[in-house]
């Protein structure tokens, strides 16, 4: 199985036959060129992009179809890629196999962070207009009080208690309040 580590843009001198002069050309860290390297890759297995985390942020069969400018790339065999396995941050490569990620006790406080303020951008969507036509003395009263409703949900949005979120069961444990009827 191959694995090539930090692959990063380089000047080629020799281009080869076949390949514009605008091409693009990466190196791993042992010197091995990105395009020469993808037929020492199996067909029937995984490759995976990942980070310098050790973060998958891309996969594929087709090793031509991945850029891993700045990134590493592994092959896995088909029998040991876990089922449910995705880019959204949520999976490893962890040197020799693809594991789950684990977060630390601080990235699940910004998760849970970034869960509430998506919660009030969209909240805050919703109620702009009504904002305006209550400046405007325009806003009918149904208007006025689903506003309010609204506006009760956000105060109570933030004040959510997120210091005690420092694993995955304290982040699925957080109670939301509810979201009124638009």
């Amino acid at each position: 199985m191959q694995i090539l580590k930090n692959l990063t843009r380089y000047q080629r001198q020799d281009i080869p036959e076949g390949y514009p002069e605008s091409t693009l050309f990466l190196k791993d860290n042992m010197d091995r060129d990105w395009y020469e390297s993808q037929k020492e890759f199996q067909s029937d297995t995984l490759k995976v992009v990942f980070n310098s985390g050790g973060v998958i942020i891309s996969m594929s069969k087709d090793v031509s179809a991945l850029w891993p400018v700045d990134n590493s790339v592994a092959e896995v065999a088909a029998a040991d890629v876990p089922d449910g396995i995705d880019i959204t941050g949520n999976w490893m490569f962890d040197g020799k196999n693809i594991v789950r990620r684990t977060y630390t006790a601080e990235e699940w406080q910004a998760k849970a962070e970034a869960q509430r303020q998506n919660l009030l951008t969209a909240a805050n969507a919703t109620i702009a207009d009504w904002r305006t036509e209550l400046q405007l003395d325009t806003i009918s009263d149904e208007d006025k009080a689903s506003l309010v409703k609204w506006m009760a949900y956000i105060k109570a949005l933030k004040a959510v208690d997120l210091s005690s979120v420092n694993d995955e069961a304290g982040y699925n444990a957080i109670v939301w309040p509810e979201k009124p009827i638009a």
